[in-house]
């Protein structure tokens, strides 16, 4: 016996063979109930790791709430943080299981729901909180009267009246901007 443990020790293994070794020596040690919940367990895993796969780092992906797979019935439940997503990614239920299919799981379907109010977590609520950044107001100076004459004949030969206005209150609002950012600059 501590021959055979002596030549295991100086033996190489491969980790995955080391791996697949070990599942098989658990799996065969269990009871048919315990290697059931087993079994379940890596397909679950299967499933969100294709679900991440899929969707991670997405911008649908990162209005997910939570996810629970339910093996009795091969579907992913899907929990989002409000009614929009939710409906979004019903559209693109198909799309999504396809990608999951290709990266490896198989899913019967994909089931999206609204999280109740109170149980969305603490990064998605910090996501859902509306911005409280103002912006400085835009530089604002005057024109003199010869900087409004020169916009005016820059404008004139445009026979469309709107246009002709709309225009000319963009000209004017662009080269009161310039002015003022100019004028900040200046001590």
């Amino acid at each position: 016996m501590r021959r055979a443990n002596y030549d295991r020790e100086n033996g190489t293994v491969a980790f995955g063979g080391f791996l697949d070794a070990e599942r098989q020596r658990i799996l065969a040690a269990a009871t048919p109930e315990r290697r059931a919940q087993m079994e379940a367990a890596e397909e679950s895993r299967a499933v969100y790791r294709a679900w991440n796969a899929v969707c991670s780092g997405t911008r649908e992906g990162r209005h997910v709430t939570g996810l629970r797979y339910l093996p009795e019935s091969n579907e992913l439940l899907v929990y989002l943080d409000s009614p929009s997503w939710t409906q979004e990614m019903t559209l693109l239920r198909e799309i999504i299981r396809a990608r999951m299919e290709r990266a490896g799981a198989h899913v019967d379907g994909l089931v999206f729901k609204t999280s109740a109010p109170g149980h969305t977590p603490p990064a998605a609520k910090e996501r859902l909180r509306p911005a409280t950044t103002e912006r400085p107001p835009a530089p604002h100076a005057d024109l003199s009267e010869a900087e409004r004459t020169e916009i005016e004949r820059q404008v004139a030969p445009i026979e469309d009246q709107k246009l002709r206005e709309a225009l000319e209150n963009a000209m004017r609002a662009s080269a009161e901007w310039a002015k003022g950012v100019q004028g900040k600059k200046e001590p």
